[in-house]
């Protein structure tokens, strides 16, 4: 691919959402880390809690999950149950079934990230907020939005690139 490809640019912009997330995700488990370790000095020491701060640690690790599941999409090490290997030996029946794998893996995630989206919607349309303090819910609630739209990019990547394995293999 030569360097004024336009999918040169497209490839950048990739690299660089996976490194705001990586750097994302690195600095809030930092925090999350230095939260719980607060949490229990108090908690062992003071015998008392901080207000709030559980609430906290719970939503931060709402969006550490969100965040996490959606690079493990990108990286293509989420969660799969590939049998097709063992009992397939053509190579492109193989990546025809990776290429069917992806694009349902991509058609759910539409699914779950349009559920997102509904649930943001109806949590700002009645204004909820969280316990401890009057902080809105969808700030919290909107990371499985932004989780569900980068796995949908990372999915449809993915069935792409099977896609052009399925088609080299012809």
């Amino acid at each position: 691919m030569n360097a004024s490809h336009p999918f040169n640019s497209v490839h950048k912009a990739g690299l660089m959402l996976v490194k705001v997330q990586r750097f994302f995700l690195f600095y809030l488990f930092l925090l999350l880390v230095v939260a719980m370790m607060l949490e229990l000095l108090v908690r062992f020491f003071l015998k008392q809690s901080i207000f709030g701060l559980s609430d906290f640690i719970g939503f931060a690790s709402v969006w550490l999950y969100a965040i996490g599941a959606a690079l493990a999409s990108y990286d293509r090490t989420h969660i799969k149950a590939e049998f097709v290997n063992v009992f397939a030996r053509s190579t492109r029946f193989r990546n025809l079934c990776r290429f069917v794998s992806a694009v349902i893996s991509t058609a759910m995630s539409v699914i779950f990230t349009k559920w997102s989206w509904d649930l943001c919607v109806y949590s700002v349309s009645v204004g909820e907020v969280t316990q401890a303090y009057p902080v809105p819910k969808v700030i919290f609630q909107s990371s499985f939005f932004v989780g569900g739209i980068l796995m949908v990019i990372y999915f449809l990547w993915e069935a792409v690139d099977c896609f052009i394995d399925f088609r080299k293999n012809a």
